[in-house]
């Protein structure tokens, strides 16, 4: 794809590397460094060019960020039809502007998004209305979708076995496809802040995510997550995209289930640094969560004398609440 390149200069976190296709033959190698990656920095990267429905992915990445230009061209009105019910429901269409509740600067955010549900794609559940552009190309939708929810099943088991569970489905048999949950596609628009790239102006504040695995697809900078390298721990520095690979992290559901063993990186989107700052910043991304009805419930292998909390906590202590209900909390938090 034809953008401006990263600059040299800009700072940027080193994180691990890994073969999908070595992932989803076992290799034990590959596999350590995800465990190391998902207790440490948080993310890494995914190389999907050696696989075929790695680039299968890949090809279908490229695909929705065509349509993310049609679809985020649309004039405002057209796009605000399909507006989503904020603090309520994700799906449908979000505006620049919104504060998270939790943010204490009340910074508003640059980021536009068309959220499309998994269980409305395939129908699953009933759905909502979306705009032409994506009902047209629902079979690319399905597609991908498809494909984004297998490399994050692959990815939870490659962690199920590397943290010595009897069972390797432990977290992905709490996401199956057909499953009704929160699952969904989303694509994204920031529009250019030249000048700009030390976080004043904020694509989206500092969060982290609220499910089991994000794939995430990009061609400009601006993601950043916080270093632990020591020359500079605590510093938000850019995660680089790299040609061929997408991008992952947990969720806050993976925190809960393994009592803070894995851990799910803030991180936040600021203009993109150089030249790219100039360009329309767009993002193609899979979020696969658990299903509605799982309980959010620490796993017997991790119980312990304390339990971890986590974003959206409901009730008291000890309390068991579906993915769900959980949801509903985390919805009224994402603020207004």
């Amino acid at each position: 794809m034809d953008v401006p390149p990263f600059p040299d200069d800009a700072p940027t976190v080193p994180i691990a590397r890994v073969s999908y296709a070595a992932l989803r033959a076992g290799d034990t190698v590959e596999s350590q460094k995800v465990l190391t990656a998902c207790t440490t920095d948080g993310f890494f990267y995914l190389d999907l060019t050696n696989d075929a429905s790695g680039q299968e992915l890949l090809e279908e990445a490229g695909q929705l960020h065509g349509l993310s230009k049609e679809l985020f061209d649309a004039p405002v009105d057209e796009k605000m039809r399909y507006l989503n019910d904020r603090g309520k429901s994700l799906f449908g269409y979000k505006p620049t502007g919104a504060v998270k509740s939790t943010d204490q600067a009340s910074t508003r955010d640059t980021t536009e998004f068309f959220n499309a549900s998994k269980d409305h794609l395939h129908n699953i559940t009933p759905s909502r209305t979306y705009p032409p552009g994506i009902t047209t190309s629902q079979s690319l939708c399905q597609s991908f979708t498809q494909n984004a929810h297998v490399c994050a099943q692959v990815i939870m088991r490659t962690l199920a076995r590397q943290l010595h569970l009897t069972d390797e489905n432990a977290f992905a048999r709490r996401a199956e496809f057909n499953a009704p949950s929160g699952d969904h596609l989303r694509l994204t628009k920031k529009s250019p802040s030249p000048g700009d790239s030390d976080g004043q102006t904020i694509g989206l504040a500092s969060h982290t995510d609220f499910g089991l695995v994000t794939v995430l697809f990009n061609w400009l900078g601006g993601l950043q997550i916080q270093s632990l390298q020591p020359e500079n721990a605590g510093q938000w520095c850019f995660v680089k995209p790299l040609a061929g690979h997408a991008i992952i992290n947990l969720g806050d559901a993976m925190v809960k289930f393994t009592n803070g063993t894995l851990k799910s990186a803030k991180h936040r989107v600021v203009p993109a640094p150089g030249l790219q700052a100039a360009v329309d910043r767009y993002s193609v991304v899979y979020f696969s969560r658990p299903a509605d009805e799982a309980i959010m419930e620490v796993l017997p292998p991790f119980l312990g004398d304390e339990t971890v909390q986590i974003g959206g906590k409901l009730g008291e202590e000890g309390e068991r609440y579906t993915t769900a209900e959980w949801m509903v909390r985390r919805l009224v938090q994402m603020g207004h």
